[in-house]
């Protein structure tokens, strides 16, 4: 076989190879690249869910039991203030024996104020200042992208000490998927874990569950029936 005949044999490979090569080149991108795509998917994202109202619902447990369930609908006003009206929020009895009730009532009312103060907490690693955002990217750990197109972004010291970060990030879409965090707040331990979801110019959290391991204690959140308005 002459050099031609096998410059011929091989351009079907080539050909077969080729976008595999130019899709690698267009994932590749380092630190900087990756944080500019994902902070303009974000702030677009945001934008756009300032025209949707939805569904929260947020579950309160301790030792395996429900001590608040509370269902809000969420929207914005035209300034961009938003706003959360109760539509449902249920409690579990408390005892009859009026000094027993009393403690538990200020065990609960301590209980849900923590844990109202530790999402509270746990929503500042969205990162919506930039220049946190960036300096997370700029020192993150960043994976090539799995054969799903999902590479992991994980990054420590991010707002606490010896806190972590974890974003899974769709390299066609530049949204996150999936997220945890490792973190302490007020001296305690805490987790949480995130996944999201994709609407038209819309990547939003549809469950997250938040678990304080050293007070037996775990919120379960769900946000559904995103309207645009």
């Amino acid at each position: 076989m002459n050099r031609k005949a096998v410059a011929y044999s091989l351009s079907p490979l080539l050909l077969l190879f080729f976008p595999l090569i130019v899709q690698q080149q267009k994932i590749l991108l380092n630190d900087r690249e990756i944080d500019q795509k994902f902070s303009s998917v974000w702030k677009t994202s945001e934008a756009t869910g300032k025209q949707y109202s939805w569904k929260a619902r947020t579950e309160v447990k301790r030792d395996d039991k429900v001590i608040q369930v509370l269902v809000e609908e969420v929207s914005h006003k035209s300034n961009g203030l938003q706003i959360r009206k109760v539509i449902s929020n249920s409690e579990a009895p408390l005892p009859s024996t009026f000094i027993i009730r009393q403690i538990a009532e200020d065990q609960k009312s301590k209980i849900v104020a923590f844990m109202s103060d530790l999402r509270h907490f746990l929503e500042k690693y969205a990162l919506e200042d930039d220049s946190t955002r960036h300096s997370f990217f700029s020192k993150a750990s960043i994976t090539p992208p799995d054969t799903r197109g999902q590479l992991l972004v994980s990054g420590t010291n991010v707002l606490t000490k010896g806190d972590k970060l974890k974003w899974w990030i769709d390299t066609r879409s530049y949204t996150i998927t999936y997220a945890t965090i490792s973190t302490t707040f007020k001296g305690i331990s805490a987790e949480f874990s995130a996944t999201y979801y994709l609407l038209p110019g819309l990547n939003y959290m549809s469950q997250a569950q938040i678990t304080v391991p050293s007070k037996n204690m775990v919120i379960k959140l769900q946000f559904y029936d995103f309207i645009k308005r």
